[in-house]
C-alpha cells in the first residue's frame, strides 16, 4: 500500500522535481556507501591484531624449537623434549587465535560497512525506484505514441489533466475543459500534462504549440 501511495504522489510531481529528487537519492546514495567503505577500511585495519598475535605464536613457535636443540644435549637433554612439544603447542594454538581474530575482523568490518551502507539507502531505494521506473516507462509509451499521431496519447492525456488538474489550471488553456474534452479537442487540455510529465518539446514534436493551446482556449 505504501508503495501505491508513494507511486500516486510521485505522479503528480513535475518532471523537473523528479529529476532533481532522483540527484538527491543519488548523492545520498553514493554518500553513504562511501561511508561504508570508509569505516568497513577503518575496522578491517583492527585485523592486524590477530596478525600481531599471529606472529607471536610463530615466535613461540621457534622457541620451541630451539628447545628441543636441547633435547640431543647428552644429561640434561631429557627434559627438554617435553617442554619443547608444549612450547611448540602453545605456538600453534597461538597462531590459530590469531588467524581466528583476523577472520573475525575481516568479517565484522563486511558486516558494519554494509550496514552503514545499505541501511539508509535500501528502504529510500525501495520507494522511490519503482514508481520511478512505471513513470519513465509511462513516459516512453506516451512518446512513441504522439510520435506516432495516433491521438491515443492525447486523448489519454487530455483526459487525464481534467481528472486531476486544478479547475484553474484548465481554465488557462480551455475555457471550457469538459466541453472540449467532449469533442475531441485535447490538445491544449494535454499541453498540461505534456509540460508535466516533461515530453513538452518543440524540438521533439511531442507537444502543441503556443498557437494551438491559444486556439484550444478560444474553442
Amino acid at each position: 500500500m505504501g508503495s501505491s501511495v508513494i507511486g500516486s504522489l510521485e505522479s503528480r510531481i513535475p518532471q523537473r522535481t523528479i529529476v532533481a529528487i532522483d540527484v538527491v537519492i543519488v548523492v545520498w546514495t553514493v554518500l553513504w556507501i562511501a561511508l561504508g567503505i570508509l569505516v568497513g577500511t577503518f575496522v578491517a585495519r583492527l585485523s592486524a591484531v590477530g596478525d600481531g598475535v599471529a606472529d607471536a605464536g610463530r615466535a613461540i613457535g621457534r622457541a620451541g624449537d630451539a628447545v628441543a636443540e636441547l633435547a640431543d644435549v647428552p644429561l640434561v637433554g631429557g627434559g627438554f623434549e617435553q617442554l619443547s612439544s608444549e612450547i611448540t603447542g602453545i605456538g600453534e594454538d597461538t597462531i590459530e587465535r590469531g588467524r581466528s581474530i583476523e577472520d573475525d575482523v575481516d568479517r565484522l568490518a563486511i558486516l558494519i560497512g554494509a550496514s552503514i551502507a545499505l541501511a539508509p539507502t535500501l528502504p529510500v531505494l525501495a520507494v522511490w525506484v519503482p514508481p520511478r521506473i512505471s513513470r519513465e516507462r509511462e513516459r516512453r509509451a506516451l512518446r512513441a505514441s504522439l510520435r506516432r499521431a495516433d491521438g491515443a496519447a492525447l486523448a489519454y492525456l487530455a483526459n487525464r489533466a481534467v481528472a486531476t488538474r486544478l479547475f484553474r489550471e484548465l481554465r488557462a488553456v480551455s475555457e471550457d475543459p469538459v466541453r472540449d474534452l467532449a469533442a475531441g479537442r485535447h490538445e491544449g487540455l494535454a499541453s498540461l500534462e505534456l509540460q508535466h510529465l516533461g515530453l513538452a518539446s518543440r524540438r521533439s514534436g511531442l507537444a502543441p504549440t503556443t498557437g494551438d493551446v491559444q486556439a484550444s482556449a478560444r474553442r
